[in-house]
């Protein structure tokens, strides 16, 4: 089973990757990009963010690092410099992801209260890397 918010992550993924490439900021060839993902365990409820490296494997390790349980499985891993995570009253984790704080904080809270979680989220989480 796909961890909460995976497949509303990746639908963001592709709204965020098509704004940025048809809005004109797309990144320089030369510029480092940087990874992020999350890591879930739906039994226990764990999680770990991974944030702030150019190497996609080593991004989901930190990730489930974090989470720090056996059933923690890693989630959507995309290119983006910052990741949120937001709980609910009645659901979640959330998560979100965008290239400036204000962005991922703002997809997870979204997902929160559109995904089940209740009108009442919190943001437990913003890290940005790069």
């Amino acid at each position: 089973k796909e961890p909460l918010g995976g497949a509303m992550l990746r639908i963001l993924l592709t709204t965020i990757l098509s704004t940025a490439f048809l809005g004109g900021a797309a990144m320089s060839q030369n510029a480092p990009q940087y990874w992020v993902t999350y890591a879930h365990d739906t039994k226990t409820g764990a999680w770990g963010l991974g944030w702030g490296k150019t190497d996609r494997q080593a991004t989901i390790n930190d990730a489930l690092s974090r989470c720090a349980k056996p059933g923690c499985k890693s989630g959507d891993v995309i290119l983006a410099r910052c990741i949120a995570a937001a709980q609910g009253t009645q659901g979640g984790p959330w998560f979100g992801a965008g290239n400036d704080a204000n962005t991922a904080q703002g997809h997870a809270m979204r997902f929160c209260r559109n995904g089940g979680a209740g009108s009442t989220c919190e943001v437990q989480a913003v890290r940005c890397g790069g």
